[in-house]
């Protein structure tokens, strides 16, 4: 499904360059995705950092492209996608209706969420495929960003809270047998 993605694309967002210290490794995936689709432009980014510009509103879908990529595109007895039913999602959110919220609100103690962090992705890493969410930490200002692929992690205070926005913590999960009572 990932090279369906690839040839499909319009635009390839090359992600997370700034984890890559080999210059020679980010040319040889470019590579490979060139070998996929030669035609849509590659842009390296860290941190997703793009403008809206460069990826909505560009008119880049192109049938016959498309059909050459994958010509049973539009035979309807073509099989449906499969995924892989172990796949999950979690999430927590403070902001949530009290009768749907698993959490408390408040406040988080940054120094216990590392903990945990650090406990859940050694416990769990290799079944954690993505990680993200924005927190509310104790005695800050900014709201605190994080990510996470499998076991590499990466948070940072950011933008501040907005006067009149609720301060609430919301993490997301993606893997493999995730449970949400965990």
């Amino acid at each position: 499904e990932a090279v369906e993605q690839v040839a499909f694309a319009d635009r390839i967002l090359l992600n997370k360059t700034d984890l890559v210290s080999e210059a020679e490794e980010l040319d040889r995936i470019e590579a490979r995705l060139r070998g996929i689709n030669g035609f849509a432009p590659i842009q390296r980014c860290a941190h997703s950092d793009v403008s809206v510009g460069s990826v909505l509103g560009i008119n880049g879908f192109d049938l016959q492209r498309a059909l050459k990529a994958s010509p049973t595109l539009l035979d309807a007895r073509e099989g449906e996608t499969k995924h892989d039913a172990s796949v999950t999602s979690v999430s927590i959110d403070q902001g949530a209706a009290r009768h749907m919220r698993t959490v408390q609100q408040g406040a988080l103690d940054l120094a216990l969420l590392q903990s945990w962090i650090s406990q859940l992705l050694e416990e769990r890493g290799g079944d954690m495929y993505r990680m993200k969410g924005v927190l509310h930490i104790a005695h800050a200002e900014q709201r605190f960003v994080y990510h996470a692929v499998h076991m590499i992690f990466s948070g940072s205070f950011d933008e501040p809270w907005g006067d009149d926005e609720p301060r609430e913590s919301k993490m997301v999960f993606i893997g493999k047998n995730l449970a949400g009572d965990e």
